[in-house]
């Protein structure tokens, strides 16, 4: 369990994503991350699934945002999405 010091809504630094040429989105954290996946995912889904699974947890506290965020990156990535995800500083991370 995560501590609830280190529980926030949002991640340092969110993830840009577009699809085909509708405009970016901003995915600021693991519940905005979440309905991505679940209503705008294009693509391939082997990750997909893992993907929701982290974010859900991180939403309920299991485990950190910033592994949610990576995973959810990962998924993209291997979905061929475009994002940009810039990387947070090592202090204060979460």
């Amino acid at each position: 369990m995560i501590p609830a010091t280190d529980i926030t809504k949002e991640w340092i630094e969110p993830v840009y994503v577009q699809i085909d040429m509708r405009s970016p989105q901003i995915i600021r954290g693991p519940e905005e991350a979440l309905a991505f996946l679940a209503n705008d995912w294009v693509g391939s889904r082997t990750k997909h699934e893992f993907a929701r699974e982290i974010c859900a947890a991180a939403v309920l506290g299991q485990i950190s945002n910033a592994t949610a965020r990576l995973a959810f990156i990962d998924a993209a990535a291997d979905a061929r999405i475009m994002t940009c995800a810039p990387l947070p500083g090592i202090k204060g991370e979460q």
